[in-house]
């Protein structure tokens, strides 16, 4: 109490009171402007984050590909930890990046430093619990699917994995055994669509945190174009595109058709997917 009484005195008779301050003394000066980032600390911001985003990239594929080849809750957990972090240093250094805005910089300085505001990919939000959160989700996906298999006939007889079922659609032209094949593994991702749902959300309150619409958004950001530009880039050559598409269509559901027949293959409109000799359909 003592001291708190003695400092009050002190106080009082260093600092003038009233008018006699106003006269006495000069005006004070504004606090001077903080000066603008420059370029050189530009570059030496730009080397830190290329070197621990590479430790990080690197250690994050290790864990990954850990994860994909042994798949268990412990190298879901371990890629789902290493992924975080990763995702959460990328988010961090896009929003340290915006300092450098308006910054006349060269050439290759000025993309590294907007490929660093779009490194996040699919970027997690600030908050730590939905960090990781939206890591254990994204190891879980994953490992599930690559756990994934089609039973045939039941849990308790063969299974066929990814590898097996990819075979058995290559090389089967049994249209009902293809047919079965291909809703029995794409029943695999049935319970993933809640997880898949919360991953989208996650994913798109990390990117308008970091000044974007959506996830969507920044990754068509991606193209040295704004993104709506980009989007109608790609309309345009999709309409491009569109008459060849057209074409090859019609000529495979055609000799579909000699193979399969009229019944299983209409005249018009989509193919079936399980005919196409693919799990995804893309051959």
């Amino acid at each position: 109490m003592k001291r708190l009484v003695v400092l009050a005195c002190v106080m009082a008779i260093l600092i003038p009171v009233g008018g006699a301050a106003a006269q006495g003394s000069p005006a004070a000066k504004p606090p001077a402007k903080r000066a603008g980032p420059t370029v050189a600390e530009g570059q030496k911001f730009l080397e830190a984050a290329e070197t621990r985003y590479f430790e990080l990239t690197d250690k994050a594929q290790r864990a990954s590909w850990v994860q994909e080849n042994f798949i268990t809750d412990d190298t879901e957990e371990i890629a789902a930890e290493a992924n975080q972090e990763l995702t959460a240093f990328s988010s961090e250094m896009s929003k340290k990046a915006h300092r450098f805005d308006g910054l006349k910089l060269p050439a290759e300085m000025a993309r590294k430093m907007l490929l660093l505001k779009l490194s996040a990919g699919f970027p997690s939000p600030a908050d730590p619990k939905e960090q990781r959160e939206l890591a254990q989700v994204l190891a879980s996906l994953d490992g599930d699917y690559g756990k994934g298999k089609w039973c045939p006939d039941g849990p308790q007889g063969k299974c066929l994995d990814q590898t097996a079922v990819s075979a058995l659609m290559a090389t089967s032209r049994d249209p009902e055994e293809l047919k079965r094949a291909w809703l029995g593994w794409h029943a695999v991702g049935a319970p993933m669509r809640q997880r898949y749902a919360r991953m989208v959300a996650l994913g798109n309150k990390g990117s308008r945190e970091l000044g974007f619409p959506d996830a969507g958004a920044l990754w068509r950001t991606m193209y040295d174009m704004p993104p709506d530009k980009f989007a109608k880039e790609a309309d345009r050559l999709w309409e491009q595109l569109r008459p060849l598409y057209l074409s090859l269509h019609a000529y495979v559901r055609g000799q579909l058709r000699k193979k399969y027949g009229n019944e299983l293959v209409p005249a018009h409109g989509p193919i079936p997917a399980h005919l196409l000799g693919n799990i995804w359909s893309q051959e």
